[in-house]
């Protein structure tokens, strides 16, 4: 089973981003997503350094896919996706309109595609029209249960299939930004304010509890979604590759724990244990399960 490495959802500084992608040379992950998914505003992480980043990562014997917008609305982010799309790495498309750039451009008629997490497969039909589309990988929407993900897995054989693991678990994307809103702010006014949280904002309900994560257009869940204890499930169920959101902090130790579990050097109580520091507002995987996505359910209360 594939350890991969999302894309980092947050706004960090330039020398942040390359720091942390000189780190992920050395983590044990077999696929690396690198790109822009929530705004195109942010300053971090330019076509230069995705570049510059997607080389050092092949060099290192990582697998490069660039992962597009999640929701693109203007000229600027249509370039940025095309830019992304006319490199030679695998592309992970988050916005159906990047199946169509793909469709309409005869250079691209050979792209290997990946089918990002906010592309809506949500059953078997679905995963055969993305096949029938070109598409080889698809990861899963983090909203479906193990029972809907094994549905759609009957559409096809020969698709690999991921899902999202480990990380704040991103819910909802808008062309609005949220981060300005709180900020009393309008969407000119934009001075990369969500960089002042490198994990994005937590919001909490007026009794002091967490209920969400803001993040520029995105809104992420409050907890960190952990699947650790279930990684034999997952492996049984023949899903072919987990995914790791990366934060600010931990993520080589996530990473680690995650490869321990697979390779069976540690049980899912120990990997718990383990990760029980990386995330002070605790942890979530109800959707997994078939819950409330919010829900923590435990491998003796779940599978």
């Amino acid at each position: 089973m594939e350890i991969t490495l999302g894309p980092v959802l947050f706004d960090w500084s330039k020398e942040d981003f390359h720091k942390f992608y000189d780190s992920v040379c050395d983590m044990p992950v077999d696929r690396v997503y690198v790109g822009e998914v929530v705004c195109v505003k942010k300053k971090g992480m330019g076509l230069k350094d995705i570049d510059a980043v997607a080389e050092k990562l092949d060099k290192a014997g990582k697998k490069v896919v660039l992962s597009t917008l999640g929701v693109m609305s203007s000229e600027k982010e249509i370039a940025l996706a095309r830019a992304l799309v006319g490199r030679q790495y695998t592309v992970e498309a988050n916005d159906m309109g990047v199946f169509n750039m793909v469709e309409s451009d005869e250079r691209f008629k050979d792209k290997d595609i990946t089918a990002g997490p906010l592309i809506i497969n949500y059953n078997k039909e679905t995963i055969n029209i993305m096949e029938d589309m070109g598409v080889t990988r698809v990861v899963f929407p983090v909203e479906l249960s193990k029972e809907s993900i094994v549905h759609g897995m009957e559409g096809s054989k020969s698709m690999t299939y991921e899902i999202f693991a480990h990380g704040k678990a991103p819910l909802a994307f808008s062309w609005k930004c949220y981060t300005l809103k709180s900020y009393g702010l309008l969407r000119g006014q934009c001075e990369n304010q969500c960089a002042l949280d490198p994990d994005g904002m937590e919001i909490k309900t007026m009794e002091g509890v967490p209920t969400f994560t803001i993040n520029g257009t995105s809104i992420l869940s409050a907890f960190t979604y952990n699947l650790v204890e279930y990684v034999e499930d997952i492996k049984e169920a023949g899903i072919n590759a987990i995914r790791i959101s990366p934060h600010y902090e931990h993520t080589a130790k996530i990473v680690d724990v995650y490869r321990k579990r697979i390779d069976g050097k540690l049980t899912g109580e120990e990997g718990m244990a383990l990760l029980k520091d990386t995330s002070p507002q605790g942890f979530c995987n109800g959707y997994y399960l078939g819950s409330a996505g919010k829900d923590y359910i435990g491998l003796k209360q779940g599978v």
